[in-house]
């Protein structure tokens, strides 16, 4: 196993506008973790790795609608709720819960919404 490191260096990863993660996750990976992240369903040509990083991102949103994540005010960043009684100034987002809806659902919303303006 030449040049892999049992402990890669954590890097910084945009989940979401203005939400942060260090992750030891491969770059290769954080696209899949974002999807995860906000709620996009597995794709099927996804190898173990990329399957293993969007569970992780559902995990990741799961824990924040839970409380048990937050995200610190000082630097976007998603950290355990604990570090709120340290003293860090810290946000929650506000939760929004996906509604998946078929294509016909979602053209007879949009034309009713429509009809009404």
């Amino acid at each position: 196993m030449k040049g892999k490191d049992k402990h890669p260096n954590p890097t910084v990863v945009d989940l979401a506008q203005d939400i942060l993660l260090r992750t030891t996750i491969p770059l290769d990976n954080h696209a899949a973790l974002r999807s995860g992240f906000a709620g996009y369903p597995i794709n099927p040509r996804w190898n173990v790795n990329k399957v293993r990083a969007w569970k992780t991102g559902r995990q990741l949103r799961q824990a924040l609608q839970e409380g048990e994540l937050i995200i610190r005010s000082s630097d976007s960043m998603l950290v355990p709720s604990d570090n709120e009684q340290e003293g860090i100034s810290v946000c929650q987002i506000p939760t929004q819960p996906y509604k998946w809806m078929s294509c016909a659902e979602w053209v007879k919303q949009l034309f009713t919404n429509y009809q009404t303006v």
